[in-house]
């Protein structure tokens, strides 16, 4: 970027960490262009490559297309961006005045990119202080993106578990790793499970390994017996709403490998239904999805299907879902949603939603496979084909199996 301004700079800035990707070229301001349009808020793919001196020269952007980028990160105008950045201390948004000295998302990033351990141990612990989970989250999400692609991501798996504060800004995201080379599994079983004493925490990392080996290796894991015992001392109505969720599913994943699942499918879902109540739409969401993905993989389908009370609940979600609520959960219970509407030969007419950012990097094979899935449906001639032969490759060497289980 060409731009001498330190507001136009803090604004492009903002707009590529919203976006989750960099406009380095053509095709990212076409993306940008794209996303914008969503949201009805129209700059072309031209102005947005001379924003950022993609296309030479570089010249200040008219203020109506400063108000655009404004409007999109959720500021009245551009006017009212500048205000933002010199009345207050700390903005969420990476930037951070001279007189402050307080958690920086700037200063972690380049803690990150540096990785200097030294420094990043320092900007983390200055995380205590602050108490907004809007910018907590977006470093969980900035630590996550760095460890995966990391070439000292054992030592960094290793600093963020020295301290039970750094936890949170990874091992207890309730994230469901791709889990490459099972990099993840291990830092929580020789990284995080030493260090943790609370019994819920324990749950997780028994939850993660079992629903792990279930859908990516198709078999139970030893650890269901660690989970039968830490669950017959746990309460559920003291559970986070995702270790909630894991619980169900690994009860689910434990019936059905040990096949008690055509007793038990419908015990389990009344109980799904009578544990929603009180929850928010989102928590709904994974509540009802894990324990779907379980059912799926074990083909209850059309159970799932004709069973009344549980569809009515998926189609409240569905049709009362917003955009700034997208989750990978959601996710999976549009592609069901959709499954069950064409197995009925539903006449309604629904567009469905996609998740527009890269939010998502740790559940990116099964965001991926969700997609090709519902693309699977509206796809005919030559495109029906290439997906009707690579989709299913595509799960099983991801171990997506239960969309593969749905579509069948």
């Amino acid at each position: 970027m060409n731009q001498q301004s330190p507001y136009l700079n803090a604004l492009c800035n903002q707009l590529e960490t919203q976006l989750g990707f960099k406009i380095k070229n053509i095709a990212n301001a076409g993306k940008c262009s794209e996303v914008l349009a969503l949201e009805k808020l129209f700059i072309s793919p031209h102005t947005i490559a001379r924003m950022y001196g993609v296309v030479k020269p570089f010249r200040t952007p008219y203020k109506d297309t400063l108000n655009v980028v404004a409007r999109y990160l959720k500021y009245d105008d551009w006017e009212d961006f500048c205000n933002n950045l010199t009345n207050v201390p700390f903005d969420p948004n990476y930037f951070l005045t001279e007189a402050s000295d307080g958690f920086s998302l700037a200063v972690l990033q380049l803690a990150l990119a540096n990785e200097d351990f030294e420094a990043l141990h320092l900007v983390l612990e200055k995380a205590k202080e602050n108490e907004n989970e809007a910018v907590l989250f977006t470093a969980a999400e900035l630590i996550g993106a760095y460890i995966r692609k990391s070439k000292k991501q054992k030592e960094l798996l290793q600093l963020l578990a020295d301290s039970s504060f750094c936890h949170i800004f990874y091992y207890e995201c309730y994230v469901d790793e791709d889990n490459e080379g099972n990099y993840f599994l291990d830092a929580l079983l020789h990284h995080y499970l030493p260090n943790v004493t609370n019994d819920y925490r324990k749950l997780f990392v028994n939850c993660f390994i079992i629903s792990q080996t279930a859908h990516k290796e198709q078999k139970l894991s030893p650890y269901y017996k660690e989970f039968q015992k830490l669950t017959a001392q746990l309460d559920k109505e003291k559970c986070h709403f995702h270790e909630l969720s894991r619980w169900i599913e690994c009860l689910i994943l434990i019936d059905g490998y040990k096949g008690l699942l055509h007793n038990t499918w419908r015990d389990h879902v009344t109980e799904i239904l009578a544990l929603l109540v009180g929850y928010k739409a989102n928590e709904k969401a994974w509540l009802i999805s894990r324990s779907l993905k379980a059912l799926l993989l074990f083909g209850f389908k059309e159970e799932l299907f004709n069973h009344e009370e549980l569809n009515k609940t998926i189609d409240i979600l569905i049709k009362n879902q917003k955009k700034e609520l997208h989750s990978i959960a959601l996710y999976v219970i549009q592609l069901y949603w959709i499954s069950k509407s064409i197995y009925f030969k539903s006449k309604m007419i629904y567009n469905p939603f996609r998740i527009h950012n890269i939010l998502f990097q740790n559940e990116s094979y099964e965001k991926t496979a969700i997609e090709f899935a519902i693309a699977s449906f509206f796809a005919t001639g030559e495109n029906e084909n290439i997906l009707a032969s690579n989709l299913k490759d595509y799960c099983e060497e991801k171990g997506v199996h239960w969309v593969i289980k749905l579509l069948e």
